[in-house]
């Protein structure tokens, strides 16, 4: 067994911190180079695999120092490739609901199509129509239980805002839609 690893059995500080400086900088390369996710993210999966490292070294033996490298590596791809499968499962569901959604802008001219639809569902379309697409995009996702932090790539604001934001925009939305069918202004 080589010295870092007897270090970082014995949950030495600085043995973590060279893991760090050893590991960091070259994971993070590949992550952003290869793998093309963000800083942000690139820097969360080295934590999180430089600590499950340490966490699992007493589960494995290693000959030498390669076969270390190789385990750190292979633990790091892994959490690479569950962010990737996560990301892609998270947009598909997004492309559904704004699919779903079908939400015609107030481009319709009286559509035969339109006059079959509730007054409700054209203010609604009318309101959600005027909105920016950042703020359709928070609240679509937040009404399918995404997160404040799933959500933040997609509208480009920070999580800890989004929150208030989202409850602005259903209270600006629910007094439009029913200001809307009021006054009958679905109909021009």
């Amino acid at each position: 067994m080589f010295k870092l690893i007897e270090e970082l059995k014995k949950n030495d500080k600085e043995a973590i911190a060279l893991l760090y400086t050893k590991y960091g900088e070259k994971l993070y390369g590949y992550a952003i180079t290869k793998w093309k996710v963000s800083d942000d993210v690139a820097w969360e999966l080295v934590y999180k695999t430089l600590y499950k490292v340490i966490d699992s070294l007493d589960n494995y033996t290693f000959k030498d120092e390669n076969r270390f490298v190789g385990f750190v590596f292979k633990v790091f791809t892994n959490y690479l490739r569950n962010h990737l499968r996560d990301t892609k499962n998270k947009l598909v569901v997004a492309e559904e609901l704004f699919e779903g959604m079908n939400i015609s802008l107030p481009e319709s001219d009286g559509e035969e199509d339109n006059e079959s639809e509730s007054s409700l569902m054209k203010c609604l379309k009318k309101v959600l129509g005027a909105l920016e697409d950042w703020q359709r995009v928070l609240l679509l996702m937040k009404a399918q239980d995404f997160s404040y932090k799933e959500i933040s790539p997609y509208v480009d604001k920070p999580a800890k805002q989004l929150k208030v934001y989202n409850l602005r925009l259903r209270t600006v939305v629910s007094k439009n839609t029913n200001f809307c069918v009021e006054n009958n202004e679905y109909e021009g």
